[in-house]
């Protein structure tokens, strides 16, 4: 009697024991996954910061006129308005919805 008791406790901890190793590796594993894709979406936003700081520097008005003074006034085309857009976030928009529209 005293033995099927302690087999059985010296089974269920055992068991246990290897089950509780294997969702912590399992942890660890996902934690460091969770680590890098942090880094990959906060290396992204400094891109999307910075080429949002060139967009807006590039396309100020002071630039545009320095442009067009130093190109030939031939070679300028003009983008119709539905092209300009004033954020990101519009671009995005109308993004999606020529997507959609596919």
């Amino acid at each position: 009697m005293f033995k099927k008791s302690l087999i059985f406790s010296l089974t269920v901890f055992f068991t246990l024991m290897i089950i509780t190793s294997l969702i912590k590796n399992k942890t660890r594993n996902l934690e460091k996954e969770i680590k890098k894709i942090n880094k990959e979406v906060a290396f992204l936003e400094k891109q999307l910061s910075d080429a949002e700081i060139d967009y807006i520097y590039l396309s100020s008005p002071k630039k545009l006129k320095k442009y067009l003074s130093t190109f030939n006034k031939e070679k300028y085309l003009s983008f119709d308005h539905s092209r300009i857009f004033f954020s990101t976030e519009q671009f995005l928009k109308h993004s999606l919805k020529e997507a959609k529209s596919f």
